[in-house]
C-alpha cells in the first residue's frame, strides 16, 4: 500500500483527531504490539470508536471525568482516545491505587466511572455502593486461548466478576464517527507533587500535549519514515512523559508502540532482537536493569536509535556505562538526558544525538522559552547564573484543578508583556550555549553551617563508585550545624567491597568539600520508590 502524505500532528487538534490522522497514513500498519500480537491502526481505530459509542450509551458527556486505572495494555489505549473523542476528561491514576486512594481521588475529581484491571476489581467493589460504576479490563481479551487460560489460572478471582461489569458489550456498539473538537479545554488529569511538593491535580489540554508531540521528529531526529519505527511504551500513562512521548507522539506520526504493562528485561531484549524496539524512554533503574544483563549486548543493540532517561536523578556513571555498551556493539544509539515537569507536559529540554553537552539536560524545545530568575528579588539573571527556572510556551498546563486560587497564583507568573510563565521550583542555570544545567530542587538544597549543599551533587559523586547501585542524600537537623547530610545507599550485588564508608566519604569530600560529608551513612537492601519510580526521599526522612 502507498502511504498517504498527511501533515502530522497539528497543534490545533484534539488527541483523538491527531490519532485519527496518524491512522490514515497506513490503516493496515501496526499501531500496537502486545504480547507478540500485532494490532493494526484500522483495528485500534474501530475499537476506539466503538468504545466511544458505549461511553455515550452510559451517559458520559463532554467534561465528565472518567477514571482510568490501568497499566499499558491495548484497552488503556482504546479508552484514552475514546474518552477524548467525546470530549470527556481522562483521569489517569496509578494501577496500584488502593481503595482509599481511589475513593479520595474519584470524590475529588467528581468521577463516577472507573476502568480498572480485572485482577484489581475485587478491591474496588465497595465503590459500587457509593454511586460509582466500575468496569474490569483484561490484558488478555484479544490474545490467543492459551494465554487467556493461563491468565485465568493465575488470577482465579476474575471469574467472579459479574457480566455487567465486563467490557464484552462495549465493542458491540456501532462505531461513533463524530468527535469533540475543543482542543483547549481540559483533556487529561494527571496527579503530581506539583512544584511546591504538595499533591496537585494537573489539567492538560489536547493543545499542550500535542504541542509537545509536534516536537517528536525534532527530538528523535527522524524526519522521514518515522511510521516505520517502534517505541517501547512501558512508562505508565499516569506519568506525563509516558503518556506523551511514550504513547501519543509515535501514534500521531503513524509509528508503532510495543506495549509493556510491567518492565521486563527479558521481553525487552527479545523485542530488540526482532527489531521491534527502536526507542526507549525510561527512568534510571530501567537502564540499570538492562545493563545488568549480559545478553543486552551484540548486534541487536544496533536496532536502537536513541534512548532518553529522566524523571529522577541521573548519574554520569549510568550514561557513560550505557553509551560504552552501545559503542562495544557498534550501535549509534546513545543515552541522553532531558528535563521536564508535569506542569509543562514533562519534557521541555533535551539533549539530542546531534546536539548535546555533557553535564547538562539539553536545550529548550523549539516552542518553549526559559529564563532564570533570582528567587528573592524576582529579577532575570544572565548566563551562567544560578536561580529558579521559569518556563513559558505552548506546553503549559491549563492549571491546577480542585486547588485554591493561591496554588495557581503561586505556580504562575505573568510578566510585563503579558507572557505566562510556570515557576518550576528548580535551581538551574543557562550556559553560554543555551544549555540548561539542572542543579537541584530548591526545596532540597541543604544549608550546612550556612553553606548550600546540593544532594544531587553528593549522589552523583557516590554513583560514580562502581559498587553503589542507588543512593539518596537528605538533610537532618543537627544541634551545632543546623543541618547535616544523611546518606542512604544500596550496594551493587555484583561487587565485593570493604570499608565502603571510607571510599564514599573520600569521593564526596573530593568532589563537594567537607561540608557535604554525611553525618551518617545507612545501607539498605532496597530503596523506597514513589508510584512513578523515583526514590522516595519523603519516606527516607
Amino acid at each position: 500500500m502507498i502511504k498517504k502524505e498527511i501533515s502530522s500532528c497539528p497543534k490545533e487538534a484534539t488527541l483523538y483527531q491527531n490519532f485519527y490522522r496518524g491512522s490514515q497514513i497506513d490503516p493496515s500498519h501496526d499501531a500496537l504490539i502486545f504480547q507478540n500480537k500485532h494490532f493494526s491502526y484500522r483495528h485500534v481505530l474501530d475499537k476506539v470508536q466503538r468504545f466511544a459509542a458505549s461511553l455515550i450509551r452510559l451517559g458520559i458527556k463532554k467534561d465528565d471525568v472518567v477514571t482510568v486505572c490501568l497499566p499499558n495494555i491495548p484497552e488503556a489505549i482504546y479508552l484514552l482516545f475514546a474518552i477524548n473523542q467525546i470530549g470527556a476528561i481522562g483521569n489517569m491514576v496509578h494501577p496500584l491505587f488502593n481503595l482509599e486512594q481511589m475513593r479520595e481521588n474519584m470524590n475529588l475529581t467528581g468521577s463516577h466511572l472507573l476502568f480498572c484491571l480485572d485482577q484489581n476489581f475485587d478491591k474496588f467493589t465497595p465503590l459500587l455502593e457509593e454511586d460509582k460504576r466500575v468496569y474490569a479490563c483484561s490484558p488478555t481479551s484479544e490474545l490467543n486461548i492459551i494465554k487467556r487460560l493461563a491468565y485465568r489460572m493465575m488470577n482465579k478471582n476474575i471469574k467472579k466478576i459479574p457480566q455487567n461489569n465486563r467490557l464484552d458489550d462495549f465493542y458491540k456498539s456501532e462505531p461513533y464517527l463524530k468527535n469533540d473538537d475543543d482542543y483547549l479545554k481540559d483533556a487529561i488529569y494527571l496527579h503530581s507533587g506539583g512544584t511546591t511538593g504538595k499533591s496537585k491535580t494537573i489539567a492538560l489540554s489536547s493543545f499542550s500535549m500535542t504541542s509537545l508531540c509536534s516536537n517528536g521528529k525534532y527530538i528523535l531526529e527522524r524526519y522521514e519514515n518515522i511510521d516505520e519505527l517502534h517505541m517501547l511504551a512501558v512508562l505508565p500513562m499516569f506519568h506525563g512523559f509516558g503518556l506523551t512521548m511514550g504513547v501519543l507522539a509515535l501514534l500521531f506520526h503513524g509509528g508503532t508502540l510495543t506495549l509493556m504493562p510491567k518492565f521486563s528485561t527479558k521481553e525487552t531484549i527479545n523485542y530488540l532482537a526482532k527489531n521491534e524496539i527502536n526507542y526507549i524512554i525510561g527512568i534510571p533503574t530501567l537502564f540499570e536493569a538492562l545493563l545488568s544483563k549480559d545478553d543486552f549486548s551484540g548486534k541487536k543493540l544496533q536496532n536502537l536509535y536513541i534512548c532518553f532517561v529522566g524523571g529522577d536523578f541521573v548519574s554520569e556513571s549510568l550514561i557513560n556505562r550505557f553509551n560504552q555498551r552501545m559503542q562495544e556493539a557498534n550501535s549509534g544509539c546513545r543515552l541522553l538526558e532531558g528535563y521536564g515537569l508535569t506542569e509543562t507536559v514533562t519534557v521541555c529540554a533535551v539533549n539530542r544525538l546531534s546536539e548535546n553537552k555533557k553535564g547538562t539536560v539539553g536545550k529548550p524545545l523549539p516552542n518553549v522559552k526559559f529564563k532564570i530568575v533570582d528567587s528573592e528579588t524576582k529579577k532575570d539573571l544572565g548566563i551562567n547564573q544560578s536561580g529558579e527556572l521559569y518556563i513559558s510556551g505552548e506546553t503549559l498546563m491549563n492549571g491546577y484543578r480542585f486547588a485554591n486560587k493561591e496554588a495557581n497564583d503561586e505556580v504562575f507568573s505573568i510578566d510585563e508583556n503579558g507572557t505566562k510563565w510556570v515557576k518550576t521550583g528548580d535551581c538551574c542555570l543557562l550556559d553560554e550555549d543555551n544549555y540548561l544545567v539542572f542543579k537541584q530542587r530548591i526545596k532540597r538544597i541543604i544549608k550546612v553551617n550556612g553553606i548550600p549543599v546540593f544532594p544531587s551533587n553528593i549522589e552523583d559523586a557516590v554513583m560514580d563508585l562502581g559498587f553503589v547501585y542507588e543512593c539518596a542524600a537528605i538533610g537532618v537537623i543537627d544541634a551545632n550545624r543546623g543541618h547535616m547530610i544523611k546518606l542512604f545507599v544500596v550496594l551493587n550485588k555484583n561487587y565485593q567491597i570493604t570499608n565502603p564508608d571510607e571510599k564514599i566519604n573520600d569521593a564526596i569530600i573530593k568532589k563537594e568539600g567537607i561540608y557535604a560529608k554525611p553525618k551518617e551513612i545507612v545501607y539498605l537492601a532496597k530503596m523506597p520508590h514513589t508510584l512513578v519510580g523515583k526514590i522516595d526521599t519523603k519516606e527516607l526522612k
